[in-house]
């Protein structure tokens, strides 16, 4: 198979192999790398605020879902109430959880 120039020599275990760490770890580079701050609008669902004060939710459309995360010092600066079914305007940047393996906005 052909290399498709994503995996960086200095990444690239003895034998080509790569860990999931690794893999996830490259992802992340790539979005961090590859897009500045989005403004996405959907509908809010799925929202949990959790003991922490981080705030997670889903914004979706009529055929896609993204991943959401806001960190309580952004949280901290909400001047509404956040509620399933409300729409809204999201703006932050992509990221990937690497422990998870999912990417999401960090909103």
């Amino acid at each position: 198979m052909p290399d498709a120039g994503l995996v960086f020599p200095e990444e690239r275990p003895q034998g080509g192999r790569l860990t999931v760490s690794q893999v996830n770890r490259l992802v992340k580079n790539l979005l961090d790398d590859s897009f500045s701050v989005l403004a996405v609008e959907g509908e809010l669902s799925n929202y949990v605020h959790h003991s922490s004060g981080h705030r997670y939710f889903t914004l979706k459309d009529q055929s896609s879902q993204l991943r959401c995360v806001m960190f309580r010092w952004a949280a901290e600066k909400l001047d509404f109430r956040p509620m399933d079914g409300a729409k809204l305007l999201a703006v932050g940047n992509l990221t990937v959880y690497e422990a998870a393996g999912q990417y999401q906005l960090n909103v």
